[in-house]
This record gives C-alpha cells, sequence and structure tokens, in this order.
C-alpha cells in the first residue's frame, strides 16, 4: 500500500522548530478559516479543514510529534510507507494505560496518519463515523465524533472521565443558545445539548452529569478559535483599523463590534497599540461584564492619487516628527 507523506509543518504554515504556543496560534488562525461552517459547500476548504485538525493533532503532542519527526526530512510525497512492527498502539504513560487509535472509524483522517499512529490492521471497510477511539484500560470505552460539532477527545490520566475539547469563536461564546455535539460512547452515537455555562471562557471546563456512557460525568473543555477577536480572561480584544490623519488629528468614528455598531471619539495623537474600553461590552461573568478592548492599528493606503502623494511629500518636507527617536 503506498501512503503519501504529509508535511505537516507545511500544513500549519511553521518552522519545524516552532513552540507549542506557535503551533496553537497557527492551527487557531487556519482553522477559522477553513471551517466548514464559514465555507458551506466548498469540498476543497472542507479537505484543508481536516489537514488541519489531522496536523494539530499530532504536533500538538509532544511524544506524537516525536514519533512523526523521527521519519526524518528523506519522506517525499507518494513514498511507500510500511510502519514498523508494533506501531498498532502506544504508551503514554499515566499508570501503564494504553490509547489505541482504531483506524476503522477514522475516516476523516488521512492513511498517513492512520498508518503512524493507528496500525494498518484495521484500514478496510473505513465507511463509519469520523472520530478516534480510545481504550483507557477499563470498561468505560469513549470516543469523540469529529466534524460539525467541532468537538475533540482528549485522553486524560487517572481515573476521571476524557476531556472534550470545544472550539467555539467569540461570538459563539456569547450566544446563550445551546451548542450541539455528537458523542460517540461504547460504539453508540449520541447528541447531546450543551449549555455553556455563565462565566465560561477560553479553557474552561464544566461537566456534563451523567452524560457517559456508564452514567458517569463527561467534561467539556472551551476553545475559543478566532481569527477577528481574541479574549483575554473575560475582556474581547478587536482590532480597530484607522488612517494616519484620524491618529494624527483624533476623529469622530463608527466602527462595528460583537457588540453592534459603536459611535467613539479617537483622540488626537493615538498611537498603533493603544488600546480603547469600552466598559461592559466583554464575555459574560456569573455577574456582569469584561470589557470590550479596541485595539489601534493605523493602516497606510496601499494605492495613492499623485495629489495624495504629493501632499505626504509636502509633509515629509515641513515635519520634523521623528518617529525612531
Amino acid at each position: 500500500m503506498s501512503i503519501g507523506y504529509k508535511d505537516y509543518y507545511k500544513i500549519l504554515d511553521v518552522d519545524r522548530s516552532a513552540s507549542a504556543d506557535d503551533i496553537q496560534k497557527a492551527y487557531k488562525k487556519l482553522a477559522r478559516k477553513y471551517h466548514p461552517d464559514l465555507n458551506p459547500g466548498d469540498t476543497s476548504a472542507e479537505e484543508k479543514f481536516k489537514d488541519i485538525g489531522e496536523a494539530y493533532e499530532v504536533l500538538k503532542d509532544p511524544q506524537k510529534r516525536a514519533q512523526y519527526d523521527a521519519l526524518g526530512s528523506s519522506w517525499k510525497d507518494g513514498q511507500s510507507f510500511t510502519p514498523p512492527p508494533g506501531w498498532g498502539g502506544f504508551n503514554f504513560g499515566g499508570g501503564g494505560q494504553n490509547i489505541h487509535f482504531n483506524v476503522g472509524g477514522m475516516d476523516g483522517m488521512s492513511d498517513f496518519f492512520q498508518a503512524l499512529f493507528g496500525g494498518l490492521g484495521g484500514m478496510g471497510g473505513m465507511g463509519g463515523s469520523q472520530g478516534f477511539s480510545a481504550n483507557f484500560g477499563g470498561s468505560r470505552g469513549f470516543s469523540q465524533t469529529m466534524g460539525g460539532s467541532r468537538a475533540r477527545r482528549s485522553a486524560s490520566a487517572g481515573s476521571e472521565s476524557p476531556i472534550i475539547d470545544l472550539n467555539l469563536t467569540v461570538a459563539e461564546l456569547l450566544d446563550e443558545q445551546p451548542k450541539t455535539i455528537s458523542i460517540t460512547q461504547n460504539l453508540q452515537t449520541n447528541t447531546i445539548k450543551v449549555n455553556i455555562p455563565k462565566g465560561a471562557k477560553d479553557k474552561t471546563v464544566f461537566k456534563l452529569k451523567g452524560q457517559a456512557a456508564d452514567g458517569s460525568d463527561l467534561r467539556i473543555r472551551i476553545n475559543v478559535v478566532d481569527s477577528e477577536y481574541r479574549t483575554e480572561d473575560f475582556d474581547i480584544i478587536q482590532k480597530l483599523k484607522v488612517s494616519p490623519w484620524e491618529a494624527a488629528l483624533g476623529a469622530q468614528i463608527e466602527c462595528h463590534t460583537l457588540a453592534g455598531n459603536v459611535k467613539l471619539s479617537l483622540p488626537a495623537g493615538v498611537q498603533s497599540g493603544q488600546k480603547l474600553r469600552l466598559s461592559e461590552k466583554g464575555l459574560y461573568k456569573k455577574s456582569g461584564r469584561g470589557d470590550l478592548l479596541l485595539e489601534v492599528m493605523i493602516c497606510t493606503p496601499k494605492h495613492m492619487t499623485s495629489e495624495e502623494t504629493a501632499l505626504f511629500r509636502k509633509l515629509a518636507e515641513i515635519s520634523d516628527f521623528k518617529a525612531r527617536d
């Protein structure tokens, strides 16, 4: 069987020396760009989204990343890849628990990924639901269906239930409507309505009581994945693009935010990176809300008329302002 090598670093557009933080940032940016919800009917974007998720699943995990890196730079697309004996499962520590990625239900992942991390034994009949199956050594079999739910299972050490990573944009986190995810447990897929608790923010973990197949609790972890907005604690940070003359002279401007259109006074002499605070327009806390911070980004025109060019040249001649002093 010929299995094409995939360059996960190239897929995420990061260097091989990229830090875990760099890899996470690259994943969030690309996942937002190619998410199926934002590209309805675009099969190429859907395939790109799957590749991005596959690459991140490997590179975010130091042990998987080391195994992947062991392939070396000599692997090229289309070469035959035969995994060495014993690659059917890996020991990830944590009391000797083994996690086996069962290939039969992983049609959302590439043959290369399956061969590298799941063994070649179950590659026939791959028409089932997408997802990982994790065997934690006890009676609690668990797999997380990937796809429209944007939820992903993470194995956790010890006796605690697995964590389901739920990726949400900032707008989705603000939306108080229940979120729908599909979870496969013990070969049975259930659709669950998830109410995001008030006060949730990035990396918040909360429980769904009694939702596991054995009647125990499931744990959900919120991941904010957004290319337009970012969060710090309960504050939302949004870029505010302004022209050089607006920044220099000050202006009354209007901009669109998640809180609606707002009008604000831009002070004269504002600098790139400065933040204008709109109180109580951020994420919901258990009581009240965080703030919305508009981070100023001064944008210069890419194309100018001859008159505009002449005015800028005149300003350069008469101004004694030195930006680098």
